[in-house]
């Protein structure tokens, strides 16, 4: 078990110099697959009070379009790495930086469909997730349609997954709702990097100090690990025994709640 300090031990110094907020999306700041204005406000309140935010996911391409036109924030690295977006604001153009090169799209795309329907043929009962199809580099696979209990069922059993899948080459990442595979060596820590490098002008191990991470779940882990200062809102406490890399802090209340308490602790300083 980690020592995870409540919120409101932040200190207030730190919290009044930070500048970049990086967040994870699903069940942190969504709640149970939706965003709701309190947690929506909060992404404006922070981009009013000039705090750069970047969402950092494991979301397919197609909600990152989304959110990089839309909603109030800097740039969204999505599908767990496999690429970072930003609306130009000069020609509100969105700018994709993706991580396969344009020569090697189709051969990545025939790939990982070979793969998919191998796995699928392995386990007929999997489903996939339902933005499967506005996904470019990742395969998408539901949480709830593995066991992490050893039973007698026709539900086939996590470590079973991941074994299967890291045989055809495969890195994997498990989030809050889905297990994300692909055949990339990105993650979400190596592309904020270079997003920010990119992006700023600077490296982020260099802006440390003024920066936050704020997740939930497994798939966070390097990014809880990197970050001198991070949450957890309090459903990471379901994954206390296996994060390599705890929190610093805890918020009071879960999910999209927490994500908002957060942003209202920060903004207070």
């Amino acid at each position: 078990m980690f020592n995870l300090r409540p919120l409101e031990d932040f200190p207030t110094d730190v919290a009044r110099s930070i500048r970049y907020v990086f967040s994870d999306l699903d069940d942190t700041i969504t709640t149970h697959g939706r965003l709701d204005p309190i947690s929506y406000r909060a992404l404006c309140d922070l981009n009013r009070a000039g705090i750069y935010v970047f969402v950092v996911t494991g979301g397919p391409a197609g909600w990152c379009d989304c959110i990089a036109r839309m909603w109030p924030v800097h740039a969204v690295v999505g599908e767990s790495g496999a690429f970072y977006m930003r609306k130009d604001p000069l020609t509100q153009r969105l700018i994709t930086r993706g991580f396969v090169e344009e020569l090697d799209k189709h051969l990545f795309v025939n790939k990982m469909t070979n793969i998919k329907e191998k796995l699928l043929k392995r386990f007929p009962t999997l489903c996939l997730s339902s933005d499967q199809f506005s996904r470019l580099y990742d395969l998408a696979i539901e949480l709830d349609s593995v066991s992490e209990q050893k039973d007698k069922s026709q539900t086939p059993q996590l470590s079973e997954v991941i074994d299967y899948l890291h045989g055809c080459g495969l890195s994997t990442k498990i989030s809050s709702i889905h297990i994300n595979a692909t055949l990339g060596p990105w993650d979400k820590l190596s592309t904020t990097k270079t997003m920010i490098r990119e992006l700023m002008g600077i490296e982020l191990k260099d802006i440390l100090a003024s920066s936050i991470f704020i997740g939930d779940s497994l798939n966070d882990d390097t990014m809880f690990g990197f970050f001198d200062h991070s949450i957890g809102v309090a459903n990471v406490r379901r994954y206390e025994s296996t994060l390599a890399h705890a929190p610093k802090w805890i918020t009071q209340s879960e999910r999209g709640e927490g994500f908002t308490e957060f942003a209202h602790f920060l903004l207070k300083q």
